[in-house]
């Protein structure tokens, strides 16, 4: 911007257009929800995953916890985030306290609305498998992360810490994926938050 064009500026309109040349390198490193900050990329199983979008989950009008998705391609869409078939990691920050039985019941409610009615009786037993893995509280501030890594299946951390074997397998994932990007997902409004990040 030239002296020139500057002194022609309102203030106010010179003080916007400074506001906006600050803030959009904050865009482009990081997206922040309800004080939780998402970095525009992360380290996953030694890959460089880009920022799909995050969001803010509620239910029945309370903040429950926010969520960043990651993707290698960081490609866009709801099915590009289901069946990509690369690593994965979602990050949930919990912004109240929430029972690990509750937690499990909600998550299990999800798998059920998203489960295909023929699925075999392996991916059924996965999904029992990766519920029973919630057993500690989930305190506000806890965070919980979900990474799949094709050839290695999905892992369930908890503060940083794995919780239970991997479990194997690309149906599982997309299964998982479906119930936050798929058409009975759990959280609509949180899905599209996510979604409209992604240009």
């Amino acid at each position: 911007m030239t002296k020139e064009i500057a002194k022609k500026l309102t203030p106010m309109l010179r003080v916007t257009v400074v506001a906006l040349l600050i803030s959009i390198p904050t865009l482009l490193l990081a997206l922040t929800v309800e004080g939780n900050a998402y970095p525009k990329e992360v380290s996953i199983q030694g890959k460089q995953l880009k920022l799909v979008g995050a969001g803010l989950r509620e239910k029945w009008f309370f903040d429950v916890y926010t969520m960043g998705a990651y993707t290698e391609g960081g490609a866009c869409g709801a099915k590009a985030q289901i069946k990509g078939e690369e690593v994965k990691y979602l990050r949930i920050d919990m912004l109240r306290d929430v029972p690990a039985e509750k937690m499990a019941q909600a998550l299990k409610e999800a798998f059920d609305k998203n489960t295909p009615k023929n699925a075999p009786n392996e991916l059924k037993q996965q999904v029992n498998t990766f519920v029973s893995y919630f057993k500690k509280e989930c305190t506000k501030g806890t965070k919980i992360e979900f990474v799949y890594a094709p050839g290695k299946g999905t892992v369930l951390k908890q503060n940083g810490q794995k919780l239970g074997p991997n479990i194997p397998g690309k149906p599982f994932s997309d299964v998982l994926w479906s119930c936050y990007f798929g058409g009975n997902t759990c959280c609509p409004k949180l899905k599209k938050q996510i979604l409209s990040h992604c240009k």
